[in-house]
């Protein structure tokens, strides 16, 4: 899992960006109701493809109208599934090849299993 969205230039600037506070996903919950049908303007809460650098995750709060922080998440997205695809394809090549070394296919291991747990972050969301 990711820490911060590639390429942030936020990280980078030599001014201190201004934090918000955290707050547990189990408050957010608790805070926002859930969106009915009826109310297509209620905020809703989505699970966003990053996570803290002490590995919680991060929610964005909104109305579905979209916006730079949505977008981001949607391009992360499906640069994560992108990236399952082809290594699924190279899992499906090595699988072919009987001379693949097993330390090859323990790093294709971790490596699906990342792009699985990204593509169930996506899945879910």
């Amino acid at each position: 899992m990711m820490n911060e969205p590639p390429g942030s230039e936020l990280s980078a600037s030599s001014e201190p960006a201004e934090r918000p506070e955290l707050i547990e996903p189990s408050e957010l919950i608790e805070r926002s109701e859930p969106a009915k049908p009826s109310e297509p303007d209620a905020p809703r809460l989505r699970l966003l493809p990053w996570s803290t650098p002490d590995d919680r995750p991060c929610f964005l709060i909104t109305d579905g109208d979209g916006g730079p922080v949505s977008d981001l998440a949607d391009s992360i997205e499906e640069m994560q599934l992108g990236i399952g695809e082809e290594l699924l394809r190279y899992a499906r090549a090595m699988h072919a090849d009987p001379k693949v070394p097993d330390r090859e296919f323990r790093f294709l291991s971790r490596r699906l299993a990342e792009a699985l747990g990204d593509a169930l972050r996506v899945a879910r969301n």
